[in-house]
């Protein structure tokens, strides 16, 4: 039996999910605050599209979870970026900060 080789870095997926322009406009703000946190949100979102398409989950399942994994990271947007790019250990206090603003309150 031939094993199937799945690419799961495979960017040809993502380009038929639209996001609607409040999406897009928090992408922008994740990218104006830190260019990482917004490619790391884009590498999510292509990552999560591959499994659910490997797993061959339904088209408005795999949008819904695609849409999810490039939000998943906007509640840093209420991070203080000195907090967000500091590159050394966290104190206790910026770590709870961290915690508390990136916790979406429903």
């Amino acid at each position: 039996m031939k094993e199937e080789k799945f690419d799961f870095y495979s960017k040809t997926s993502l380009k038929s999910y639209n996001l609607d322009e409040a999406m897009r406009y928090q992408l922008s703000m994740l990218d104006g605050l830190d260019a990482f946190t917004r490619k790391h949100s884009e590498n999510v979102a292509n990552l999560t599209c591959r499994i659910c398409e490997y797993l061959k989950a339904s088209n408005k399942f795999t949008v819904y979870c695609t849409i999810c994994a490039y939000l998943h990271d906007i509640g840093k947007l209420f991070i203080p970026s000195k907090i967000l790019q500091k590159t050394s250990v966290l104190t206790q206090e910026e770590f709870e900060i961290m915690k508390t603003h990136t916790t979406i309150r429903l």
